[in-house]
């Protein structure tokens, strides 16, 4: 891979890979489009969100938002690429399937100390916080079956 920078693609890897993924499957249907990037904004909203708030995860939010935007809007779809921070992983989960260790790590962490810290001191009800744990396990054994 050509790098230009700390984590700068070359012009020549940005144009290959609009080449390569320029055959994204936009809906047909044009009310489908709008109601994919609805979804789309409505999800990257929630994943900026999820980044300054303990309880909301940031990273599926991305995720989807990539998906919606590549049904919905080429413009959307390609500004989430080349951003700077979602853009790489997106492009990581897109082409290899993966999520990264640090990443696995970082987010089991997380949805350990927010799911624990949550039902501890906000949730009154014991069925509530079973549910707590059990979303929060499947998430977490979702996560780690992918490869690093």
């Amino acid at each position: 891979m050509v790098r230009t920078g700390a984590g700068k693609r070359s012009p020549e890897r940005v144009i290959a890979e609009r080449e390569a993924h320029s055959t994204t499957t936009l809906s047909r249907s044009r009310s489908l489009r709008y109601l994919y990037i609805f979804l789309g904004i409505t999800s990257l909203v929630l994943g900026v969100v999820g980044v300054v708030t303990p309880v909301l995860p940031t990273t599926p939010f991305i995720l989807l938002s990539g998906f919606c935007f590549a049904r919905g809007s080429d413009r959307l779809h390609q500004w989430m690429l080349d951003h700077r921070y979602f853009g790489p992983m997106i492009r990581v989960f897109r082409d290899e399937r993966r999520i990264p260790l640090k990443v696995k790590i970082f987010a089991t962490l997380m949805i350990a100390v927010t799911m624990s810290v949550t039902a501890i001191f906000i949730v009154p009800l014991l069925a509530v916080k079973i549910g707590m744990g059990v979303v929060g396990s499947a998430v977490v054994w979702y996560i780690w079956t992918f490869s690093s």
